[in-house]
């Protein structure tokens, strides 16, 4: 573990919070990641564990970090958006979130088609043929959550990525008590006729911006009738 030796004409705290923020805004520690012990950080930064302690509460108070009495610090999100988004977002507001996260991917669709390097297209295509081999659920909703993050960073736009990312599907989009059948339902489709990941892949990797935009916003009206399912199967699983 390497930080650089704080300096006296800036408050250390501010300097400690702002090496450990770059670590979380790069990517280096992702979402999830246990921070060093409190007296390893102590002991790379010079500090006192004071000091330590009001950087890491700041950051905890910003959305970024997350304190676990007995456990630990963990990041709990990638960039103070990310976590001002994570707190706008609840039950209440999932239709909502699903209107932004259409007008995000389905530009973002469009400008993936267009942009996207020979690696990028690669890329995607190996996290489609993932997320079809997969066989249990929660493996399935990872890898597709990965392919759909991996389209929105192919438009090349960086905050596109960072706004998107802040929507959480994960655990926006996954209605409460739901039946095995409902969540399969849910979290992996029952397609009519053929996924439209696979029609999108098709647009992507023909550089066809149009058909992309049409392939994200049939599967994304997909998504959407598949959650009002599952809610309905919940309701009717529970009723009130």
């Amino acid at each position: 573990m390497s930080f650089r030796p704080a300096s006296r004409q800036v408050p250390m705290s501010v300097q400690i919070g702002d090496q450990v923020r770059k670590r979380i805004t790069s990517g280096e520690w992702p979402v999830g990641t246990r921070l060093p012990g409190e007296h390893d950080l102590v002991a790379a930064f010079g500090a006192s564990r004071a000091t330590v302690r009001e950087a890491l509460r700041g950051l905890v108070h910003a959305g970024l970090l997350e304190a676990r009495p007995g456990d630990g610090t963990y990041v709990r999100s990638a960039s103070e958006l990310d976590a001002a988004l994570r707190r706008q977002i609840s039950p209440r507001t999932v239709d909502s979130v699903f209107e932004v996260r259409e007008a995000l991917e389905i530009y973002a669709a469009r400008m993936a088609a267009a942009r996207a390097t020979d690696d990028e297209i690669g890329e995607l295509a190996g996290l489609l043929a993932a997320r079809d081999e997969a066989t249990d659920l929660k493996t399935r909703l990872e890898r597709d959550i990965r392919f759909h993050d991996a389209l929105v960073a192919a438009s090349g736009n960086p905050l596109l990525l960072d706004v998107y990312r802040g929507l959480d599907r994960a655990s926006t989009y996954s209605p409460g008590e739901l039946s095995e059948r409902a969540r399969r339902r849910f979290l992996v489709g029952e397609w009519e006729d053929e996924d439209e990941h696979h029609a999108l892949m098709t647009a992507l990797q023909q550089r066809n911006p149009d058909a992309a935009a049409e392939a994200a916003t049939r599967l994304l009206q997909h998504a959407r009738e598949a959650f009002v399912r599952a809610e309905n199967d919940a309701d009717t699983a529970h009723p009130g």
